[in-house]
């Protein structure tokens, strides 16, 4: 004996709903770009400090030059 299956499986509601899933499904955002975009923010931030702590670091030694000379 071979089982027969239902022709509709899917209640009616669920199929009005389904073009619903597909659009926000399309509207998630890319996790990869998100990441990269995180790992950009993070070097720029990196960079700037770098550039601060060089900046705060030669001044103590140019006034420390100053005052020793």
């Amino acid at each position: 004996m071979i089982p027969k299956l239902k022709e509709n499986m899917i209640s009616p509601k669920a199929i009005q709903n389904f073009p619903e899933l597909k659009v926000s499904q399309k509207t998630r955002p890319n996790i990869d770009h998100l990441v990269k975009r995180i790992l950009v923010e993070r070097r720029k931030l990196k960079r700037k400090n770098l550039i601060v702590f060089l900046a705060v670091l030669s001044l103590v030694v140019m006034i420390v030059l100053f005052l020793y000379n």
